[in-house]
């Protein structure tokens, strides 16, 4: 019998989440009782402040704007049987303190706004395209973790493009590159990049400014080509290059760098993401305690937020009915075996 993993009721989530918000419920499955089928609708409705829950469905959302201060919790983003899925999610005007967390965004996140939007958590997302902050306006004090994204930004110096500062991008998994002009004030550490960019996985267009150090991250590559991931304005601090390919490495630009080096992940045939792939070092790994003030290189870096390939929001708890009884006779017991993770 197929496992079966779904999140605690409502009611549950009240002892998790701040008793003066209100919890609204979204679900677009045929036949749901939430309190709202259309998530805009539940959005238009919804004060600064409130948590919407998005239920996970077969259905696309669909282009979702946010122009209030919302936390948005979906279920998930690789459950192989149901996922919350959203094609566009657009951040406007008055957007500031949102949280994002456990969507699958079939196309991009970004800003919309001439105003200046701060204090926004994008975290346990799979985005297929991009996270990109190209309104005029801009974003500031942004926390991205614990996703696994294509593209951040496009790497322009152009006034509409990249207008993102005091960002902190850590815990992620990227599968293209990270481009950026604001190096000032942006932090990029402890994220693996899978098959990224062949030119550069990190490329800074204001780096006649100045450069960014880029910290603790694994760059793991499957290519037959000669391989050159430094950039001009970005500096690799003890970070690893491993190319599971035929083809070379040139030696990272920096220092306590790992150039061409194994991580020995617990489990991960291919530089494509896959939910069964576990991303943490095995024992005697080069990464273990060789980044920055001792800690691993990767994800897994032993600090209060972890990564997790379900996307799952971390706090709030998850029911897994692990063992079913399949028949049983009238009027005898019905046997279930459920364990709770609070992620």
């Amino acid at each position: 019998m197929k496992t079966k993993q779904l999140l605690l009721s409502v009611g549950i989530l009240f002892s998790f989440l701040c008793h003066a918000q209100t919890t609204i419920t979204v679900d677009n499955s045929v036949g749901s009782n939430a309190q709202y089928s259309d998530l805009q609708s539940a959005i238009s409705a919804a004060s600064n402040g409130d948590i919407i829950y998005v239920h996970a469905s077969e259905i696309n959302y669909g282009n979702i704007t946010i122009d209030k201060e919302i936390k948005l919790i979906g279920f998930g983003h690789s459950n192989v049987n149901k996922q919350t899925m959203v094609t566009d999610l657009i951040l406007n005007a008055n957007s500031s303190n949102t949280v994002i967390s456990g969507f699958h965004v079939t196309d991009d996140i970004y800003t919309n706004s001439n105003s200046l939007i701060s204090n926004l958590t994008i975290e346990n997302n799979i985005i297929d395209s991009a996270l990109l902050f190209d309104s005029s306006g801009g974003a500031d004090n942004v926390i991205i973790r614990g996703n696994i994204i294509y593209q951040i930004g496009f790497g322009s110096n152009s006034s509409s493009r990249d207008n993102y500062t005091n960002t902190i991008i850590s815990n992620n998994i990227i599968t293209y590159y990270i481009g950026l002009k604001n190096h000032q004030s942006i932090t990029i550490k402890n994220n693996i990049f899978l098959s990224p960019n062949n030119s550069y996985p990190v490329y800074n267009a204001g780096n006649a400014t100045g450069s960014i150090t880029v910290q603790n991250n694994i760059f793991y590559y499957n290519s037959s080509s000669i391989l050159n991931p430094d950039a001009d304005g970005v500096i690799f601090e003890n970070c690893l290059t491993y190319n599971i390919g035929s083809g070379s490495l040139i030696a990272l630009n920096g220092s306590n760098n790992l150039n061409n080096q194994n991580p020995n992940f617990v489990s991960a045939d291919d530089t494509d993401f896959n939910v069964t792939d576990d991303y943490h070092l095995q024992g005697g790994s080069p990464a273990i305690d060789a980044g920055v003030g001792g800690i691993d290189i990767g994800i897994y870096d032993g600090g209060a937020f972890t990564f997790n390939n379900l996307g799952l929001t971390n706090g709030i708890p998850t029911v897994k009915i692990t063992n079913i009884t399949d028949r049983i006779a009238p009027g005898a017991n019905l046997s279930v075996t459920i364990n709770t993770n609070a992620n």
